[in-house]
């Protein structure tokens, strides 16, 4: 699962304050057991009207009620689901039983994983590129999350012409979608060295 957001200094919508963040975004790629066919689904606003309740209510109808649900650096995901309670406390049961199924893989890798081509870093896209070489980031427009906030500003409110609009819409959705299928890849990356483990007895 991942987020993208935009945090304007002027509050923009009922009950936010300055910068707080408009959660805009979200792309899950899913999977029902182990070995079960790869899913994905997302949600990205394409308006400029208050996309906070559509966000939640869309993202609930697709994580469902049980199973953990994995973020990479699981802050930053948490705190928008913090927000959403706030802004709409009816959604507070559906919230809570998201929040109590994340599973952050960052601490995961940082403890357990090191790579030379880390170089020191354990951001996503440092950690997929080392990883799964064969994916990367490297051809796609949008960069970054401050970046995506940015390009989603212009998408909605830009005034830009329908043909650069729909660039902009597909060029978030690549992004947003990259960075959960990254997580899903990285995820195989160590079942597979998990198998190789126990197949050999020993580390690999």
């Amino acid at each position: 699962m991942d987020f993208e957001s935009l945090y304007p200094a002027i509050p923009r919508y009922a009950g936010m304050w300055p910068y707080s963040h408009i959660p805009f975004q979200w792309s899950v790629h899913r999977r029902l057991a182990p070995d079960a066919p790869l899913e994905h689904f997302e949600f990205l606003a394409d308006d400029a009207f208050d996309p906070r309740q559509e966000f939640i209510d869309s993202l609930g109808g697709v994580l469902g009620r049980g199973g953990p649900i994995v973020v990479y650096n699981a802050a930053f995901e948490s705190q928008r689901l913090r927000d959403l309670a706030k802004w709409f406390p009816e959604f507070g049961n559906r919230i809570a039983n998201i929040q109590s199924r994340v599973w952050d893989l960052l601490p995961f890798i940082r403890q357990h994983v090191y790579h030379p081509e880390f170089q020191g870093s354990y951001s996503l896209k440092t950690v997929l590129s080392a990883l799964v070489p064969d994916l990367s980031y490297d051809h796609l427009d949008v960069t970054n999350g401050g970046e995506a906030g940015l390009i989603w500003e212009r998408m909605v409110r830009g005034g830009v012409g329908a043909a650069e609009r729909q660039r902009l819409r597909s060029a978030l959705l690549a992004y947003c979608r990259q960075d959960s299928f990254a997580m899903v890849k990285v995820i195989d990356w160590l079942r597979a060295l998990a198998s190789k483990t126990r197949v050999g007895g020993g580390a690999v």
